[in-house]
């Protein structure tokens, strides 16, 4: 992930204009997925692999504009579709930290900014597919049997539900189903497939599982969801709309992802 992919054609909103801070809130609660998405969020490990305080980007760039206005704020991990089901009531949780754009969520949250965005792969098993899969463009993957986890989102892929068996719960169990055969291949973003070494799951170092980027494919831009019940929800956004902004053109969200940033391993 790189910032100069923070294209003017991928921020939800445009310019943010400066402004005063949001006075009327002193305290947000989020949630993410319970499974973690490195290097974006997950807990970081002891030596034993015992895990213990949540870290990664977005963590630290939502902890960065809180601190400096003065707002406390929680994280906790729920299974992904507990999470955005129960911030968009935005009582109990009101933020969710990753969210890529699908128009049932654009109905639930106001999208903040774009603060990154990651490639997409598609990984297949050389087991069952021992002379390799060439997609050539995202239209080919419609000729494919497509496996993913229960509650993400395929539409920016251009896959309807119906074309996804999302009964996979977790990445052990959707790399299994692959390589039993189960479906052909399963779509991610690079990055999290990568950064999943970081709580010790190295995932690509399984030599029997196969990734190439989808040709064709546009970057995918995430943004902080906020439950648009929830209050106080234009005056968060636009607070967190001015300092993302802030954040972009100072440098500093590209210092804080160099933080994380993994060397991508050449397409095996």
């Amino acid at each position: 992930m790189t910032h100069a992919w923070l294209p003017r054609i991928l921020l939800a909103g445009g310019l943010a204009t400066m402004g005063p801070a949001c006075a009327s809130v002193n305290q947000v609660a989020i949630c993410e997925d319970e499974n973690e998405w490195p290097p974006y969020v997950y807990r970081q490990r002891a030596s034993d692999g015992t895990p213990g305080k949540l870290t990664g980007y977005a963590v630290d760039v939502i902890n960065e504009i809180f601190t400096r206005h003065g707002i406390r704020s929680s994280l906790t991990l729920l299974p992904w579709p507990r999470c955005q089901a129960v911030a968009s009531l935005g009582k109990q949780y009101q933020m969710v930290l990753n969210l890529s754009y699908n128009p049932e969520r654009m109905q639930n949250f106001l999208m903040t900014r774009a603060y990154y965005t990651t490639n997409t792969y598609y990984y297949y098993s050389r087991r069952q597919h021992p002379k390799g899969m060439k997609i050539k463009s995202p239209a080919d993957l419609h000729n494919y049997r497509v496996c993913g986890i229960h509650g993400y989102n395929y539409l920016n892929y251009g896959l309807a539900a119906s074309e996804v068996d999302q009964g996979a719960r977790d990445f052990s169990a959707l790399i299994a189903k692959v390589h039993a055969g189960r479906c052909a291949l399963f779509l991610e973003k690079h990055e999290v497939m990568a950064g999943f070494a970081a709580i010790g799951k190295d995932y690509l170092a399984d030599p029997e599982l196969a990734g190439e980027r989808v040709p064709g494919l546009r970057p995918t831009a995430f943004y902080l969801g906020i439950s648009r019940r929830y209050e106080h929800a234009q005056e968060l956004r636009s607070l967190v709309d001015d300092e993302l902004l802030r954040m972009e053109e100072t440098g500093r969200l590209a210092a804080i992802w160099r933080k994380y940033a993994r060397e991508e391993r050449q397409d095996r």
